[in-house]
């Protein structure tokens, strides 16, 4: 038998290193069955020759049965020797192995067929009892042995009854041998017919093996590259099994995962609530449970998942989970975002509802008329209402000062007689209602009372970034009008003005310098760095942006149209 089959082949020792093999699992078990028989199958063989010699000693010349002894003895020998070398080693394939044991085979049954052809008929009676008996014993022993590669079961059985056949029925023509050349025919007819159905079943076996196996890759493709955590515990939470996508969003490896209990990665906040899930699949394994959890990355940040256990058996009958878990980590940051959003919008709706109240209440102080009341707080509310648009239109993140300082000038100015200068600069969302409410109030003053009541009234605009120490960042942004009326100072504050002194320093700890000089007024706003948008919040990139900023119809004096 060949020792290159032998169980060894299928797995390492820790003594050795087995070769690289591409035997299929079935192919190993063939070949393992035949090397697990080949000691027992040389020992019969050295023994079922030393009986035959024994028997025929004195009938057959010395010289032919001593090199019948010593070749018989010899092969097997060798093939015992070549059993103990090979052990743990693997041939490279199948066919290589097979292609060895069907030589090795034929040649066992060399020094048995030459007998039979040699010596049948010139033997006496009880030789060729002892001969036919231990050849037929051989054929079929050796028959069922090498089942497994049928193909060496031909050749082993081929080579001990066919001569013995051919001598019979051929060459002696005595009744009793041409009974015994048909008794060897048909007993090789029925061996070969049980190797014919083995060889059928082991097609079988082959191309459900292959089937299986090709579904084990594909199950174990899904398994390992599937977008979903795969995790296989047992009664106690160990985890026993997890895909490589699983171990990735955990942080970890595969390796690091088995055998730790699944409770580890799980938040303690959220563990009783999966022991609860499994306890549940364990009572009923009919039971599929659901939920979400936090899991603990090894960074110790939070995955947020969707997970649905369920009990399964495993190939030994043992009940495990089998438990699948789902990243909803953006979900659940869009609901925050979304509760976020809420509560912020909440609290904007009351910030306007208290200002529309506020500046109601303002208006009908300083009106002596119901016409009047509904003018100004008509124009109030239509300016809150467009730098709220100002502000949908960014979605929040802020509005240019180039467009809040259009935006309240331009229903009130003519061509060429108001200008506007400064760097790209956006004002924070908390910043742009006060600093809208400011602008606007300076521009009613001016279209009543300033430079925007004359038609030689001009009204400029201009803005910077202090670089100053005590001041590096902040926005200066000076109104200045000329070519107005003479201006008197007031001897009492209305609501506009206290809103231009106030509103900046207590909204948003602003300095404001509000002047009414005889040739016009002047106003003077700083506004701290952090309600200034990042993108322009300080370097001198800020001073590369053009320092006028032109409006539609413009032209190079940069007017704003009505």
């Amino acid at each position: 038998m060949p020792a290159e089959a032998r169980p060894g082949c299928a797995r390492k020792r820790a003594t050795g290193v087995s070769m690289a093999s591409n035997l299929s699992q079935f192919q190993r078990h063939q070949l393992e069955v035949i090397a697990r028989v080949t000691p027992h199958a040389m020992l019969a063989h050295l023994l079922n020759t030393t009986v035959m010699a024994v028997a025929v000693a004195g009938s057959i010349p010395t010289a032919q049965l001593i090199i019948w002894c010593v070749y018989s003895y010899a092969i097997a020998l060798v093939l015992l020797y070549r059993h103990v070398r090979s052990r743990g080693r693997a041939p490279r394939s199948f066919q290589r192995g097979a292609n060895r044991t069907t030589l090795y085979a034929f040649l066992l049954a060399l020094p048995w067929s030459s007998m039979a052809a040699l010596h049948l008929g010139s033997l006496a009676h009880d030789q060729e009892l002892i001969l036919l008996a231990l050849g037929v014993g051989m054929a079929a022993s050796g028959t069922i042995l090498l089942s497994a590669v049928p193909a060496a079961a031909i050749a082993y059985m081929s080579g001990i009854l066919i001569p013995s056949a051919v001598k019979c029925l051929l060459f002696l023509n005595q009744q009793g041998y041409v009974l015994l050349g048909v008794l060897a025919v048909s007993y090789w007819w029925f061996l070969a017919a049980l190797i014919a159905k083995i060889t059928r079943e082991i097609s079988e076996r082959k191309r459900a093996d292959t089937a299986l196996l090709e579904s084990e890759v594909r199950y174990r493709a899904l398994y390992e590259n599937n977008p979903s955590m795969y995790f296989i515990l047992d009664p106690a939470g160990t985890v026993l099994s997890a895909n490589k996508f699983g171990a990735q969003q955990l942080g970890c490896t595969v390796a690091e995962l088995v055998g730790q209990s699944m409770l580890q990665v799980v938040h303690e906040d959220d563990r009783e609530v999966a022991l609860q899930q499994l306890a549940l699949c364990a009572k009923d394994p009919a039971t599929v449970a659901k939920g979400e959890i936090r899991k603990v990355r090894q960074d110790q940040s939070i995955l947020w998942v969707r997970l649905v256990a369920r009990a399964v058996p495993d190939p030994e009958g043992q009940i495990v989970f089998l438990i699948v878990c789902e990243d909803i980590t953006e979900r659940k940051r869009a609901e925050e975002r979304q509760s976020l959003l809420v509560a912020e919008l909440d609290h904007r709706v009351k910030n306007v509802l208290a200002s529309v109240a506020a500046v109601a209440q303002r208006a009908r102080e300083g009106s002596g008329s119901m016409d009047e009341f509904l003018e100004v707080f008509d124009g109030r509310i239509q300016s809150m209402a467009k730098v709220h648009g100002l502000l949908s239109r960014s979605r929040w993140h802020g509005v240019s000062l180039a467009d809040l300082v259009r935006n309240e000038l331009a229903p009130c100015v003519g061509e060429g007689n108001a200008i506007m200068e400064g760097p790209e600069v956006l004002i924070s969302a908390q910043a742009i209602q006060p600093m809208g409410i400011v602008l606007h109030e300076l521009v009613t003053n001016a279209s009543k009372y300033g430079a925007l009541a004359t038609p030689r009234g001009r009204i400029s605009v201009r803005w910077s970034r202090r670089r100053d120490s005590d001041w590096l960042g902040w926005l200066r942004l000076e109104w200045t009008e000329t070519g107005g009326p003479p201006v008197v100072a007031p001897t009492q504050w209305g609501y506009g003005t206290r809103v231009i002194r106030n509103l900046i320093p207590y909204e948003l700890g602003g300095v404001v310098n509000l002047a009414f000089a005889a040739d016009g007024v002047r106003c003077a706003i700083e506004i701290h760095p952090k309600w200034i948008d990042g993108r322009s919040a300080s370097g001198d990139d800020i001073f590369n942006v053009p320092g006028s900023v032109p409006l539609p119809g413009a032209g190079s004096s940069a007017a704003l149209p009505r």
